[in-house]
């Protein structure tokens, strides 16, 4: 059995003894601040803040891809929504973009409709937007008398983080700002738009029309789920 008397008799003559007791109270005392102070710091804690290097890209998840002849001054309005669709299910959506191509379908009839005498098209308007929640982007191309391309996008990440060396922040603050959080999920509504004109030809009997255009549309996700976060050394020059 444990004897208190004889223990504090020991501490009063026995200095080893006594050494020993002082050192293990000051170990047991400091042990578990110092793997807190350990964890805060070390390079696999969350809150640890340093140099990270942020390597990662975005896949393009398409929703749709199709083609519509919209007349002049019409405008093509629908709506997408991630539910129900299995293979979105856990993945980090942090954006959204629409694609828009499309050609110049004006034509030119008459009998003095040959060779130069045609004429020339006119450029048409193609404008479109997207709206998720709060997050809206407009937005317009002309064909220019040919083909055209554009794109509108929304997003709610920092973009600026991929694929660059950060100061200042921990791991969980770089997550915060990659982490889509649930915005992406839910319903996207879509409206595009044509202004069509018509050109003119230089030789009476000739004239030229232009109804609207087809268009070619792909609705897209941006997904970001391959990213890494690892610790960078940088110099006193601020070289890697």
């Amino acid at each position: 059995m444990f004897d208190v008397s004889e223990t504090l008799e020991r501490l009063k003559t026995d200095r080893e003894f006594l050494t020993t007791v002082l050192g293990t109270i000051f170990f047991l005392a400091i042990f578990p601040a110092y793997f807190i102070i350990g964890d805060s710091n070390s390079d696999g804690s969350l809150n640890a803040i340093a140099d990270y290097k942020i390597e990662g890209s975005i896949e393009i998840y398409e929703l749709i891809n199709e083609t519509e002849y919209i007349f002049d001054g019409d405008t093509l309005q629908f709506s997408l929504t991630t539910e129900g669709r299995e293979d979105l299910i856990s993945k980090n959506i942090v954006g959204a973009q629409i694609l828009l191509s499309y050609n110049e379908d004006e034509e030119a009839t008459g009998p003095t409709c040959v060779g130069p005498t045609d004429g020339q098209s006119a450029a048409d308007t193609i404008s479109t937007s997207i709206t998720h929640d709060s997050y809206n982007e407009s937005g317009e191309g002309t064909n220019g008398g040919g083909a055209g391309l554009y794109f509108i996008e929304i997003s709610w990440y920092n973009s600026t983080l991929l694929n660059s060396t950060v100061s200042g922040l921990s791991k969980s603050q770089i997550i915060n700002e990659l982490d889509g959080q649930g915005k992406g999920e839910g319903e996207y509504s879509i409206q595009i738009s044509v202004e069509a004109e018509s050109g003119n030809s230089p030789v009476i009997g000739c004239e030229r029309n232009d109804e609207g255009e087809d268009i070619t549309y792909s609705v897209r996700l941006l997904i970001l789920d391959n990213y890494t976060i690892s610790t960078e050394l940088v110099d006193e020059t601020g070289e890697v």
